[in-house]
């Protein structure tokens, strides 16, 4: 006999056996039975059915007044009233329900200027030297498509191209191998030789080397953009502690290219679908409060609102931008910053010719899919906005450096060690970060042209 069949209550009345039990069980009124309930005879239910036809009397004596149902005496109902509303939580009302007001319509871009037929110099850093950094970038350079809208110069050396053309079998892509940038040739795939040193690969490893040459990459980027030889920098992907055990203070390469030509930058991060910011940056997430003041807020909306004019073509920019706390700080429940620094700046905001909205609570903003009324969405730390985006925009996004001297892009992701040289790796967001710094070289020539002199550019239209 099976063990399923021995474990089974049911099995035996199956086959006809201790039915005479089962109909005991039954008869006694089964496990459950009440043992000192009564055998229901003539008499229990007429005295139900004389229950019943008195029933009526019966309510009629119990309603009687002053008393409730239960015969107990009945209170008079207490009269409760609310507190005069403060005029503070008035206001704060009236501010939500403006909020969410986002009925607005902003002008899409449409400069009318000369159409603009540069060509760029996109320079190309080659990023950590173990990592997935070269594969990216022959393989994003491998479409034609790039060399003719722009002129590609990768920052690296000729043997580092040879190892990963060998280690992903694309041993038929040639880069134009030239010493100086002057040599460059339109319509090829050129690099520059950085360094001919004989470096140590290990691919999957960031070692001292890998980090230290991954830098020497972006100086060189850094120096050309500097003497005007290059319009754009495409950034691949580093590993920011093996350069900062070398380079103190290193943080990422926004920090750095900020640093080496003088500006305040803001890190967007842009997709066809949405586009985010972000006032702290590479912060850790203990510091992130202390290092919020409401003038680094102002900064970042006006960043933000001119990256969106002159990167992204947008005439009037419609910005959100979010609170620190949970629900927002809830009216100052939850914290205070929302109310003292975040608000204010908004406030501040309204005269960038831009629509400036907030603060709102971030994970209600983005599961309700408001960032799609607007242009950008500006966030109090890192991953506040980079969780949202790269859920919806992995792989298509990518990183752009606003309000830096020269246009600089990068793929939304790093250095991916753990597929390394395996030929793995989808280069998709970094030829869109290509494409991107293109675009935004041309959207800037426009834009400059129709701001040089807009009085002069009103009376040639009319």
């Amino acid at each position: 006999m099976s063990d399923s069949q021995n474990n089974n209550p049911n099995n035996n009345a199956g086959n006809g056996e201790n039915t005479g039990g089962d109909r005991r069980r039954r008869n006694r009124g089964g496990r459950n039975r009440n043992r000192n309930r009564k055998p229901k005879g003539e008499g229990q239910e007429q005295a139900q059915g004389e229950a019943k036809e008195g029933q009526e009397p019966r309510e009629q004596k119990q309603g009687g007044r002053g008393r409730d149902g239960r015969g107990r005496n009945k209170k008079p109902a207490k009269v409760v009233k609310a507190q005069p509303v403060a005029e503070e939580l008035k206001e704060n009302l009236d501010a939500q329900a403006d909020l969410y007001d986002m009925n607005f319509d902003a002008p899409e871009a449409e400069w009318e200027g000369a159409d603009v037929l540069t060509k760029p110099v996109v320079g190309i850093t080659c990023g950590d030297l173990n990592g997935i950094g070269m594969e990216i970038i022959i393989k994003a350079l491998e479409d034609e498509r790039v060399a003719e809208l722009c002129t590609p110069v990768v920052f690296a050396s000729s043997k580092l191209a040879s190892y990963h053309r060998n280690a992903i079998d694309k041993r038929d892509f040639n880069f134009n191998v030239v010493d100086s940038i002057d040599q460059i040739k339109e319509g090829k795939n050129n690099l520059v030789s950085v360094w001919e040193d004989n470096v140590e690969l290990e691919l999957g490893v960031p070692t001292d080397v890998s980090g230290a040459y991954a830098l020497k990459s972006i100086d060189a980027a850094i120096e050309a953009a500097k003497a005007g030889q290059i319009h754009a920098i495409v950034t691949a992907p580093i590993n920011k502690h093996n350069i900062a055990e070398q380079q103190e203070s290193f943080r990422g390469h926004t920090g750095y290219l900020a640093e080496a030509f003088g500006n305040e930058v803001l890190m967007v991060l842009a997709s066809d679908y949405v586009r985010v910011a972000t006032v702290t940056g590479h912060v850790p997430i203990k510091d992130v409060a202390a290092s919020l003041t409401q003038e680094k807020i102002e900064k970042s909306i006006a960043l933000l609102a001119h990256s969106l004019k002159r990167d992204f073509g947008k005439i009037k920019p419609t910005i959100a931008v979010l609170g620190l706390n949970p629900h927002a700080g809830e009216m100052g429940t939850i914290g205070s910053e929302e109310q003292e620094i975040i608000a204010p700046a908004i406030a501040n905001s309204q005269k960038l010719g831009a629509i400036v909205k907030g603060p709102y609570p971030a994970d209600g903003f983005f599961g309700q899919g408001h960032e799609e009324r607007f242009d950008a969405v500006l966030g109090m730390y890192h991953d506040q906005v980079l969780i949202p985006f790269k859920s919806l925009a992995m792989g298509t996004g990518t990183n752009c450096t606003a309000g830096l001297s020269v246009v600089r892009t990068s793929p939304d992701h790093g250095t991916a060690m753990h597929i390394a040289g395996q030929g793995k790796a989808d280069h998709a967001s970094f030829q869109h970060a290509i494409f991107t710094a293109i675009e935004t070289v041309q959207a800037q020539i426009q834009y400059d042209e129709m701001t040089a002199n807009p009085l002069k550019k009103q009376k040639e239209k009319n």
